[in-house]
């Protein structure tokens, strides 16, 4: 189903493997996808050339999303090269993967995790909501990607979960209220990925032992794919699919609770 024909949208951090898949559901609805990146080029590069991407077109942007000044100029250049953008993705964020508690965190780690997640949610709204301005849309869209750690919190990553809930709990239901000002049909809303198996949980999939604990607290007893969350956005993302949704969050958490719900043989993990 093409749902998003005729449409330009930006998926930040599209490098990664949450954002690579992002971008080719995207695309496979029809979407030219302007394909954000910060430093790795040769994997962005290597993106745009997969056949998903050729029939609706698709280009490469670089910028440091903490710089307001690069937001702007990567958005001046997705404007001339592939039209205003009508949907965004901001999908790009940072995670010390190294567990530090509180007390001994330092304000260096966590004002760089602050600047990492938090400043790319506003400077990328920010440009997105001044560019409806511009270039008025009857339908915009966002999705922030933002993370369960901001919703349960996650010990070890006190930064982490403070620069998510961020999103989820202060900018979520702000903008969703202030785009509708520029945009009377326009919505905010957002994922909070639990375990995706990306390469920033390559470690923790090691410790076979942990991971079976985490899984069983969760009732489908799985770890989450990049395409799991690829889902999520593009149906939030489609006025089609989800037009009378905005300020919501979807929990990809495989109803991860609390409690344990099964014994550890009764866990099964991929290889």
């Amino acid at each position: 189903m093409k749902n998003f024909e005729n449409s330009t949208v930006l998926v930040t951090g599209a490098s990664g493997g949450i954002g690579s898949e992002i971008a080719r559901q995207l695309a496979a609805s029809g979407a030219r996808v302007a394909l954000h990146y910060n430093s790795n080029k040769s994997a962005a590069e290597k993106l745009k050339v997969e056949p998903v991407f050729q029939k609706n077109g698709a280009d490469i942007f670089a910028a440091d999303l903490t710089s307001e000044k690069e937001v702007a100029v990567m958005w001046q250049s997705i404007e001339s090269e592939m039209g205003p953008v009508n949907t965004l993705i901001c999908n790009a964020g940072y995670l010390q993967e190294e567990s530090v508690l509180l007390e001994d965190m330092s304000i260096d780690q966590w004002q760089q995790t602050q600047d990492r997640n938090v400043l790319p949610y506003f400077l990328c709204m920010r440009e997105f909501f001044r560019a409806l301005k511009r270039h008025p849309f009857s339908n915009p869209s966002a999705v922030l990607v933002a993370s369960m750690s901001g919703v349960w919190g996650q010990p070890g990553h006190c930064d982490y979960a403070a620069a998510k809930a961020t999103a989820t709990y202060g900018i979520l239901p702000t903008l969703k209220d202030e785009i509708v000002r520029i945009a009377p049909q326009g919505r905010v809303n957002a994922v909070a990925p639990g375990f995706i198996q990306t390469e920033m949980i390559e470690n923790k999939m090691k410790d076979q032992e942990g991971m079976k604990k985490v899984l069983q607290t969760a009732s489908l007893r799985k770890v989450g794919q990049p395409s799991d969350v690829a889902a999520a956005v593009t149906f939030l993302a489609s006025p089609k699919l989800s037009g009378h949704i905005t300020g919501e969050i979807i929990r990809l958490a495989g109803g991860k609770e609390g409690r344990i719900l099964f014994d550890s043989d009764e866990i099964e993990l991929p290889k």
